[in-house]
């Protein structure tokens, strides 16, 4: 799936939640998809990866697991089947994180926001924090993380940042760091992590 056809799933998506009166639902979404939405990355992907569910609770932002109700699910279904994307279009198991990871803190209020309609908002991660989480993917996993690092062209600083906040997850992780360092074209800072 392209960026232009999940903009217009999520369109679609949000017609659907709002005809039948689901939600609203407010998103923060990760992954290629959400790197190819904001033209950071042109790469096919099979899904969108909803990494939480965002309350507000007064001025401030707090992130949820996205355990999508059945109706929202049935929704997703139904869009994917109409646009030959199949059920699995919309996934959640980038919930994974926040079981291994403290999630970058400001995550939501970076985030782009999109609305489609009046029922459905998607936050789609900010660059600095879509280098964290592609890092600390890169790490656990290799390809394609790599390569996507590799294709945003990340800065020195930027590196930096997220193998540090990568470190923070894990401190044992420092080699693996280094190496995906050395992946990305910043070796010089390799030796820092190791």
């Amino acid at each position: 799936m392209k960026s232009d056809k999940a903009d217009k799933m999520l369109a679609a998506l949000g017609t659907v939640l709002e005809q039948e009166k689901i939600g609203p639902v407010d998103i923060l979404v990760c992954g290629a998809m959400a790197l190819a939405m904001q033209g950071l990355v042109e790469r096919p992907t099979r899904d969108i990866d909803g990494l939480a569910r965002v309350v507000r609770r007064g001025d401030s932002l707090t992130l949820r697991k996205p355990l999508m109700s059945k109706r929202f699910t049935e929704a997703v279904e139904r869009v994917g089947m109409a646009y030959g994307e199949g059920k699995f279009w919309f996934s959640t198991a980038a919930t994974i994180l926040h079981e291994d990871t403290r999630l970058p803190k400001g995550l939501a209020e970076r985030a782009q926001v999109r609305h489609y309609g009046t029922h459905l908002t998607v936050r789609l991660c900010a660059r600095g924090d879509m280098i964290c989480l592609k890092l600390w993917a890169a790490v656990r996993r290799g390809e394609p993380d790599i390569g996507d690092l590799v294709h945003m062209g990340i800065s020195r600083e930027e590196a930096e940042n997220a193998a540090a906040w990568c470190l923070a997850q894990d401190r044992e992780a420092g080699p693996d760091i280094a190496a995906v360092l050395k992946e990305v074209g910043h070796g010089e800072l390799a030796e820092r992590f190791s």
